[in-house]
């Protein structure tokens, strides 16, 4: 083989690899999401929609639980996802908040991100672009969601649906809203092939402009 003919079978591969990875909805090419995983593909789309709301540049802080020396391997394929995928975004960094739980905490929180927790992070973190909570949204009085909203501080929650949560979307203290989908696929409907598509499958994202049609 000549060099001539080498070097266009190298690029003809080349925009073949770009064609399929365009056709299959996956991105820059990096770690793969494993699709048959619902917790790796919460994670990376969740990072996905972060990186839209805090741009190109900025400081994401991510909260997750810490379940102690046995590893839930759940919140390992959430978290491990997310942070591989964020990686994707050159101009962003993150801060990992590993919050431990017990369950005294998850009833005195209604399993939501300890409040005392999440404004203490925020306070020594003044630069975030964003926050991510795989809890539920902390229970905050009404200063201190009138300070997250003058923050600036995008907000993304990945969580059960909760009664509030329709108030904080349309106060905007809540930007982006992910929760497990209450309805199964249709009968027949066609399995999913992307990443995007496998996420809807399972789960149902919402913004301010989506909170009328929240219960």
């Amino acid at each position: 083989m000549n060099k001539r003919t080498k070097d266009f079978a190298v690029s003809s591969l080349a925009v073949g690899v770009t064609a399929v990875c365009l056709y299959l909805g996956c991105g820059a090419l990096g770690p793969k999401v494993d699709l048959n995983n619902t917790y790796e593909v919460l994670g990376a789309v969740t990072a996905e929609e972060t990186a839209k709301l805090a741009g190109s540049q900025g400081r994401v802080m991510v909260f997750v639980r810490d379940t102690g020396k046995v590893k839930n391997p759940w919140v390992q394929a959430e978290l491990e996802a997310f942070q591989q995928t964020l990686k994707k975004h050159a101009g962003l960094s993150l801060v990992t908040e590993m919050i431990p739980v017990s369950p005294n905490l998850m009833a005195a929180t209604g399993g939501g991100l300890p409040a005392d927790q999440f404004l203490k992070a925020l306070e020594a973190h003044p630069d975030l672009a964003a926050v991510v909570s795989f809890f539920g949204f902390p229970q905050l009085a009404e200063a201190e969601l009138e300070a997250l909203k003058k923050s600036g501080v995008k907000t993304v929650v990945v969580s059960a649906l909760r009664p509030g949560y329709k108030q904080f979307l349309e106060r905007q203290a809540i930007q982006v809203l992910i929760v497990p989908r209450s309805d199964p696929p249709p009968p027949g409907a066609p399995a999913p092939r992307t990443l995007r598509e496998h996420f809807d499958q399972e789960y149902t994202l919402f913004t301010p402009a989506d909170a009328a049609s929240l219960p």
